[in-house]
């Protein structure tokens, strides 16, 4: 199982304890361990061109008119093959499911750091918890 970087002081490294950001540790450090500082190559442009997101319409789709549908098709290949995302309206989902869906997504990430680790993304896997961090070091501490 990962364990926490070591609190302040204590110098002993084990070589096969992996790398975990907790922030509860973390904020008693007087730095920042360097493998959560990102590469200055890799931080955002301090200003950025405004992102223009593909907006696809399905009520007509929805509707059973073929044109409509033909056309969302269209729009919805070309925006996976230009952007890889699009924005979906009048999609038909309910509100209140996707109201419910964001109050267990602010219950989950409010939980404690060691209860969202009991679902982390296993090697191979593309879905469960992971912070942005995961795959991008080792992780074998120095």
């Amino acid at each position: 199982m990962p364990q926490s970087i070591p609190p302040p002081g204590n110098d002993t490294k084990d070589e096969h304890q992996s790398l975990v950001f907790d922030a509860s540790v973390l904020r008693h450090q007087s730095n920042i361990p360097i493998q959560f500082v990102w590469p200055d190559k890799e931080k955002p442009c301090p200003v950025a061109r405004e992102l223009l997101v593909p907006l696809i319409d399905l009520e007509g789709f929805l509707s059973g008119d073929p044109i409509a549908s033909l056309e969302a098709s269209r729009l919805v290949s070309e925006a996976c093959q230009k952007h890889g995302f699009f924005l979906v309206v009048n999609h038909g989902v309910n509100p209140r499911l996707i109201a419910n869906a964001h109050d267990f997504m602010d219950f989950f990430f409010d939980l404690p750091l060691s209860e969202k680790q009991s679902a982390q993304r296993k090697l191979g896997e593309h879905c469960g918890y992971a912070s942005s961090f995961t795959g991008r070091f080792s992780s074998k501490l120095p």
